[in-house]
C-alpha cells in the first residue's frame, strides 16, 4: 500500500510539471491568444450580459443621405457642420462630441463660420495618434473653439482587426492624453474616467479572488457593448439614432436632444471608420460598428458603471496549476476511462463556468485551463502507458517458463519438431484480457499480485486445455491461445467457444474469492478468429517458443479490444460464427475495416449456450435486436431506429444497442457510408 502511494505521488509530480510546463509554453503562442479572444466573440453573440445602455446618449449620425445632399464628402462642408451644430445647441444639449477631425482648411468663411458656431458652447472633438506615436492635434483655429478634444484610438486585435478593448488614457510624443469618451465622460460628470474603472466597490468577487477589469497592458479594459451595430432610426438599437439631415432640418424635437449627450459622427458608405467587433457574424450580417458608436458604447460603460472584469494572470495561473495537480492525481489513480469521465467533466465545468460568469459580466479564461486539461489528461495517459507497459513485461518474464504440455507431449513424440521454421494450418486463436488490469495491479502488493495471477491464470488454463487449445504465452494478465495446432482439434472453433464460456463462467468464482483484495469484479474481455496461420517454433537456437502468427492472430487481437468499444466481453468473427450450430446464442455487432485492410468483416457477440438461455430473454431482447440489425444493414434507419429506441428503453444500459443507434443516426446523416466502420486500433 506504501509502495502504491509513493506511485501515485510520483505520478502526480511528473504529469503536474510537463503538463504545466506544456501549457505555458503554448499560452505564449500568438493562436492561443487569438482562439481566447475568439471564445469571448461567441460568448458575446450567445451568452450576453444583460447590459443597459445610457439613455443619457443620442447619436446623430452622417448617413448617405445627409452626405448625398452635400456638394462634396472630404472635407465634410463646414458650413453644413456649423448649421447642424447651431441646431442642435437650440435643443440645449448637455454636451456635443463630434467624432470629426476638424483637419484641414476648406473655404476660409465656411470655417469661420463653424469657428463661431462652435465657440462657447460645450462642443467637444477628438484627434488620431499618427504611426509615429505623435498626437495629430485638429488645426488651432478649431483647437480654440472647441471645449476639449480626446483621442480617437481604439486599440485593436492584430490577427484579425476587431475592436474589444478600450483605453482611456494614451501616451503620445507629446504627452498623456484622455480617451475621446474619457474626455467627454469627464464633461459630463466632473469625474475621471480611470478613477471610476478602478472604483474597489464595482469590482466583484469570485471566492477570495478580487476581479479586475483590467484586462490587457496600458490599462486597458474589454469594452462592455450594450448592443450590436445600430442603424439610424432602428428600432431595436441600443442608443437613439438620428439622421443628421432631418436634425439639419429642424424634423427633430428639441425634447429628443435636450439635456443630452449628443454624439456626432459619420456613418457614410465610403466611409472607412468603421470596424470589426465581436458583432461581425452571420446573425448581424457581418455588419460592421461605426467609430461613433463604439465611443458611445465606452461612454455608456463609464456613465453606467458596467464594466467587464476578469481574474488577474496570477491568480488564473494558481487555479490552473491547481487544476492540473488534481487531474494528474486522478490520472494516477484511476482507470482510463474513469479518468476520460473526469476529464470530460472538468472540460465541460471550465465552459460553463465560464459562459454562466459571463452573464454576470466576469470573463473567465476558456482556452488555457482547457489547455492544462488536456496537457494534464495527456500527460497521465502517456505515463500510465509507459507504466503499464513496464508491469507487463516484468510479468511475463516470471511466468515466461511455462510451457503449453500439449507442445511437450508432441516434441517428446517427435523430436525433429525442436527446430526453427513451422507450418501454415487452419486454425482458431484467441485472445483474453482483464479489464482495467493496471488498476488491479497498482491496488495489490507484488507478492499478492503474483497470487492473484497465479489463481488467475490457472483456473483459465484448466478452462482452455480441457477444450483442446494450446496456450501460446501469457503476456502479463493476457492470455494468447489457439486451437487445432500442433494437433488437430475437430471443430476447433466450437471448442473455443466453449473455453470461452467456461473461462466467463470461472472469472465468477474468481471474483468472489478476490473482489475485496482487487477492488472490483474480475471481468474478462476474449477475443475469437478463425483462418490461416503460420504455427511452430520461432526464436533464436538458443530460446524459441511454439507459436502462431499471421493475420488471423492479429485479428483475434483486435477483437479482443474491439470490446470496449462496443460494451462487450466476449467477441467472434464471421469466420468462427459460421462453424458454429444452433447451440450458441449471439447476435451480430458491426460490419468493421481494420486498419491494413481493405475487406470488412462481420463480428458478433457471443451471449452463451442455448441452453442456459432463457426463452423469455430471447424473445424480449435478443429477436428484437436482430430484427434492427436487419433493418439497419437492409437501409430501413427508420424502422430500425424505432426497434432500437424501444429496446434501449427497456434495456438502456446495453452497449451493442447503443453502438447500433449510434451507427443508425450517422447512416441517416452520411447517406453515402457504407455501414463499415474503420477499426483504426485495438
Amino acid at each position: 500500500m506504501q509502495r502504491t502511494h509513493r506511485n501515485t505521488i510520483f505520478r502526480t509530480l511528473a504529469v503536474t510539471v510537463v503538463a504545466l510546463a506544456l501549457t505555458l509554453g503554448l499560452s505564449q503562442l500568438k493562436a492561443m491568444q487569438d482562439l481566447e479572444a475568439t471564445t469571448f466573440d461567441v460568448r458575446m453573440l450567445a451568452f450576453p450580459p444583460e447590459t443597459r445602455a445610457s439613455d443619457a446618449i443620442v447619436m446623430i449620425w452622417l448617413d448617405e443621405a445627409t452626405m448625398a445632399a452635400l456638394p462634396y464628402r472630404t472635407p465634410i462642408p463646414r458650413n453644413f457642420l456649423a448649421q447642424l451644430h447651431e441646431r442642435i445647441m437650440a435643443a440645449k444639449p448637455k454636451l456635443v462630441g463630434y467624432d470629426i477631425f476638424f483637419k484641414g482648411a476648406s473655404f476660409p468663411k465656411d470655417d469661420q463660420m463653424l469657428v463661431a458656431a462652435l465657440s462657447g458652447t460645450p462642443a467637444y472633438g477628438v484627434f488620431p495618434r499618427r504611426a509615429d506615436g505623435s498626437a495629430d492635434a485638429p488645426d488651432p483655429l478649431f483647437l480654440e473653439a472647441l471645449a476639449g478634444t480626446g483621442l480617437a484610438d481604439l486599440p485593436f486585435d492584430p490577427f484579425d482587426s476587431t475592436v474589444r478593448r478600450a483605453q482611456v488614457r494614451i501616451e503620445t510624443e507629446q504627452g498623456t492624453f484622455p480617451s475621446f469618451a474619457a474626455e467627454l465622460y469627464h464633461a459630463a460628470t466632473g469625474m475621471s474616467a480611470l478613477a471610476t474603472i478602478s472604483e474597489e466597490a464595482l469590482r466583484p468577487h469570485l471566492g477570495p479572488l478580487a476581479l479586475t477589469p483590467f484586462v490587457a497592458p496600458n490599462e486597458q479594459i474589454l469594452i462592455r457593448f450594450a448592443g450590436p451595430p445600430g442603424v439610424v432610426g432602428g428600432a431595436d438599437n441600443a442608443y437613439k439614432i438620428y439622421s443628421a439631415a432631418l436634425v439639419h432640418r429642424g424634423l427633430i424635437p428639441t425634447a429628443w436632444l435636450e439635456d443630452k449627450i449628443v454624439l456626432v459622427g459619420a456613418s457614410y458608405t465610403d466611409l472607412k471608420d468603421a470596424f470589426l467587433t465581436p458583432y461581425y457574424s452571420p446573425s448581424t450580417d457581418y455588419a460592421r460598428m461605426n467609430g461613433v458608436e463604439i465611443h458611445a458604447n465606452i461612454l455608456s460603460s463609464l456613465l453606467t458603471q458596467q464594466f467587464f472584469f476578469a481574474p488577474t494572470r496570477l491568480q488564473v495561473w494558481i487555479c490552473i496549476a491547481l487544476g492540473i495537480v488534481v487531474m494528474a492525481f486522478i490520472a494516477a489513480r484511476l482507470s482510463p476511462w474513469g479518468t476520460s469521465g473526469c476529464a470530460l467533466l472538468f472540460g465541460c465545468a471550465i465552459a460553463g463556468s465560464a459562459i454562466a460568469a459571463f452573464r454576470f459580466g466576469i470573463v473567465l479564461p476558456i482556452i488555457a485551463p482547457m489547455t492544462g486539461l488536456a496537457s494534464a489528461f495527456g500527460s497521465g495517459l502517456g505515463l500510465r502507458a509507459l507504466t503499464e507497459g513496464k508491469q507487463k513485461r516484468f510479468i511475463k518474464g516470471v511466468f515466461a517458463r511455462y510451457v503449453p504440455p500439449t507442445i511437450v507431449d508432441r516434441m517428446t513424440a517427435h523430436p525433429e519438431l525442436v527446430k526453427l521454421g513451422g507450418e501454415k494450418r487452419r486454425v482458431t486463436s484467441l485472445f483474453s484480457d482483464i479489464a482495467s488490469f493496471t488498476t488491479i495491479s497498482e491496488r495489490l502488493d507484488p507478492e499478492t499480485l503474483v497470487a492473484f495471477l497465479n489463481d488467475y491464470l490457472g483456473c483459465m488454463n484448466e478452462a482452455l486445455l480441457a477444450q483442446g487449445a494450446t496456450i501460446d504465452k501469457y503476456e502479463g494478465d493476457a492470455i494468447i491461445a489457439f486451437f487445432n495446432a500442433p494437433l488437430d482439434v475437430a471443430d476447433h472453433e466450437r471448442c473455443a467457444v466453449h473455453a470461452a464460456i467456461a473461462m466467463q463462467r470461472i472469472e465468477t468464482e474468481v471474483t468472489e474469492r478476490w473482489q475485496e483484495r482487487c477492488g472490483r469484479a474480475i471481468v474478462t474481455r476474449i477475443g475469437i478468429n478463425t483462418g490461416s496461420a503460420v504455427v511452430g517454433n520461432m526464436g533464436s537456437e538458443g530460446r524459441f517458443d511454439y507459436t502462431a502468427i499471421g493475420d488471423t492472430i492479429n485479428l483475434a487481437s483486435r477483437l479482443e479490444g474491439a470490446n470496449k468499444f462496443y460494451d462487450t466481453t466476449l467477441m467472434a468473427s464471421e469466420a468462427t460464427m459460421q462453424a458454429l450450430g444452433d447451440e450458441v446464442i449471439s447476435r451480430p455487432l458491426d460490419c468493421i475495416r481494420v486498419k491494413g485492410k481493405r475487406e470488412p468483416i462481420r463480428i458478433f457477440e457471443i451471449m452463451g449456450l442455448r441452453s442456459d438461455m432463457d426463452p423469455e430473454r430471447e424473445r424480449g431482447f435478443i429477436t428484437p435486436y436482430h430484427e434492427a440489425f436487419a433493418d439497419f444493414t437492409a437501409r430501413k434507419f427508420d424502422d430500425a431506429h424505432r426497434i432500437i429506441a424501444e429496446l434501449l428503453n427497456r434495456f438502456p444500459n446495453d452497449g451493442p444497442s447503443r453502438s447500433l443507434l449510434a451507427r443508425i443516426e450517422r447512416a441517416r446523416t452520411e447517406p453515402n457510408w457504407d455501414l463499415v466502420t474503420d477499426l483504426m486500433g485495438k
